[in-house]
């Protein structure tokens, strides 16, 4: 890597961090998928499966977080595992936070991003406009999740609020909608006032005050302040609704299933012709079937703590149709109506194909 390449990366690591307001079994050794069909791990990634597909339907890829690198190209205790990247520039990641991390002047992008803390504890000063330099103080820590509209300002209290840093250190998932270096910028009155390397990489914008648009996060505590809520007619599941917005084609949910229930009608074998899902286990052990095509039979994947799966458009997937999970298993679920970003028009996201209500 040159020392340009590592310079950008590791502003990108630094300003993903910032950018976070907040702050998918077993263990990872649960192991490499598996099935009838042996699907082979990508060439030199032994944690990433794409199953079997047929044309037109697309593959379901899994990936074993936990054994997966991380990427650290500063050696100053950042560090980042990405889950995917699109082709605008969206990137979903894992962010692990040092203890002691201050976070990045105040802030804003022109995307919607979203994370759920998985560890520890990450600050934000979640201001409400740009000449507020000091907003509501937010410590974001395990089962926060968040959604940030763009224009929404945040940023950490480096140089201002010493006790304000992480104090144990974070692991973030956390999903930014398009290239953060280039949609980002900064509104600190240290960076208005000439002190450019206070940014951290994001370019200030002196128009800033004609934004009319400034915007602010939902931030749900999802362990103290929500219970979880049984779905009726699927005997087991539970269900916390996070964001549910057919304005701009986005859904969050955390899904339950308790140790050795039925398999929901609902999760049972089902594609999109259009919508893009991501799902990040929690916590537990969950086991999922896909389908080359709509009549092959299924390969199995057995899931395990921070496994992701991604579930994109014409590709078949769902749980198995008997024991999906021994202990229970937690799971995060993300839905586009389309691709991987807010869409600009309402674009509510069309049902499952091929579930059922039983």
């Amino acid at each position: 890597m040159s020392g340009n390449q590592s310079e950008k990366s590791t502003a990108t690591a630094a300003l993903t961090a910032i950018a976070l307001v907040c702050g998918v079994l077993l263990t990872a050794s649960a192991g490499a998928a598996q099935g009838a069909g042996k699907p082979k791990a990508d060439q030199g990634k032994p944690y990433e499966h794409r199953m079997p597909a047929q044309a037109p339907f697309a593959a379901v890829r899994v990936l074993d977080v936990l054994n997966m690198p991380i990427e650290a190209p500063g050696g100053n205790g950042w560090g980042i595992r990405t889950l995917y990247a699109g082709a605008a520039g969206e990137h979903l990641r894992i962010l692990y936070v040092p203890p002691g991390a201050e976070g990045a002047k105040v802030h804003y992008h022109e995307f919607h991003e979203w994370a759920y803390n998985i560890a520890g504890d990450f600050t934000n000063n979640e201001s409400t406009m740009p000449d507020q330099v000091y907003g509501p103080l937010q410590r974001f820590r395990e089962g926060n999740f968040l959604s940030r509209p763009p224009h929404s300002l945040h940023g950490g209290e480096k140089g201002r609020m010493k006790w304000m840093a992480s104090q144990i250190g974070a692991e973030i998932l956390i999903m930014e909608e398009k290239d953060a270096m280039q949609y980002s910028y900064t509104v600190d009155p240290d960076v208005r006032n000439g002190d450019t390397k206070a940014g951290g990489g994001m370019r200030y914008n002196p128009d800033y005050k004609k934004i009319q648009n400034w915007a602010t996060p939902r931030i749900i505590d999802t362990l103290d302040k929500m219970p979880w809520q049984p779905v009726e007619g699927s005997p087991g599941l539970n269900v916390k609704h996070l964001i549910d917005d057919p304005s701009h084609g986005f859904r969050a949910d955390m899904w339950f299933l308790e140790a050795k229930s039925p398999t929901p009608g609902m999760f049972k074998a089902y594609h999109y012709k259009q919508a893009n899902e991501f799902n990040f286990v929690i916590a537990g052990d969950l086991t999922i079937e896909t389908y080359a095509n709509d009549g092959a039979k299924p390969d199995t994947v057995a899931l395990g703590k921070q496994f992701f799966v991604e579930h994109p458009a014409m590709s078949i997937m769902g749980l198995a149709p008997s024991e999906a999970t021994k202990t229970g298993a937690v799971w995060l679920q993300v839905t586009y109506a389309s691709g991987a970003h807010w869409s600009d028009t309402p674009s509510p996201i069309e049902p499952r194909i091929g579930a059922t209500t039983r």
